[in-house]
């Protein structure tokens, strides 16, 4: 049975595999091979990912069947971008910042329990809008979130020169 569990450090290293499977993906879908893993990645982003949860109200989950880790998503409060204080009334608003589930386990409903359990910290922190960037070439992210209730309402491009 799929048990829905925040993090602690345990699951470090579990973390770590997770987050580095992520950059893999997106290495291997980016058109402009701009992605890659770089030395000491794994340490590194691991603990950028987790210092950014502690500074501004986040949490990890992590989806775990017989004790084995099969994905997670961390989320957050965000900052308000750039000058929005000047420009909207944006309310606070959550982050979804990683959503991972293993290659061999997708397909099992496992990233919805896990955006379900983001959404629902998120709303109980008083957050009203959710934001999450999907990485370009991520069709079936994009189409997973969007099937979710999201919608596009910003896009970043980029051109070579």
């Amino acid at each position: 049975m799929l048990e829905i569990k925040e993090y602690n450090n345990k699951y470090k290293e579990d973390v770590k595999d997770l987050l580095v499977e992520l950059q893999d993906y997106h290495a291997t879908i980016d058109e402009q091979k701009i992605m890659t893993n770089v030395d000491n990645y794994k340490e590194e982003y691991f603990n950028l990912v987790h210092n950014e949860i502690i500074e501004n109200e986040g949490k990890i989950f992590l989806a775990l069947k017989d004790s084995k880790v099969l994905g997670l998503t961390a989320c957050l409060v965000d900052d308000l971008p750039f000058g929005q204080n000047y420009v909207s009334t944006f309310p606070q608003r959550g982050r979804i910042l990683k959503l991972i589930i293993k290659e061999n386990e997708r397909g099992q409903s496992i990233g919805s329990a896990l955006l379900e359990k983001a959404e629902d910290y998120l709303k109980n922190i008083d957050c009203k809008y959710i934001d999450i960037d999907v990485f370009g070439t991520n069709k079936a992210g994009l189409e997973f979130y969007l099937k979710k209730g999201y919608i596009i309402r910003t896009y970043k491009i980029i051109k070579e020169i």
